[in-house]
């Protein structure tokens, strides 16, 4: 594969971790008024995953020949999905009902949720950056 290809598939993916934990960090900023900031994760998480997998794949062959950084990345990113995941369909679902059944402590409590689960999530973007800076140069 050429240079430019992977650079250009480096460049989505870098894009894509940087949209996803951007939208992240800004739900957190904006609180619940910003729900559709949390789908813009669900539409960039599959491009950020599979990025990812296809220039280890390029560049290191199989799984089995995969440095530990892009193990653990990998692991983290599967958990930011899967938490990103119980987010929108618990959490985003749990505070729509709770504002159509109009009962406040429901909301709050929702809300106060899905803010965690967000917060969790971005946290494990930051560690898969600890993760690709520790495997760049460390």
């Amino acid at each position: 594969m050429s240079f430019y290809t992977v650079s250009a598939v480096l460049a989505v993916h870098l894009l894509a971790f940087a949209g996803w934990t951007g939208f992240l960090a800004g739900y957190l900023l904006i609180g619940a008024a910003a729900l559709r900031l949390l789908r813009w994760c669900l539409v960039i998480m599959p491009v950020s995953l599979v990025s990812g997998w296809g220039l280890a794949w390029v560049q290191y062959g199989g799984p089995a020949a995969w440095p530990w950084a892009i193990n653990a990345m990998q692991t983290a990113g599967l958990a930011m999905a899967i938490v990103l995941l119980i987010a929108w369909f618990g959490g985003v679902l749990l505070v729509r009902d709770a504002e159509s059944a109009g009962d406040p402590p429901a909301i709050a409590g929702a809300a106060r949720r899905l803010r965690r689960l967000a917060a969790v999530d971005l946290l494990l973007g930051v560690l898969i950056l600890g993760f690709a800076v520790l495997g760049r140069f460390g």
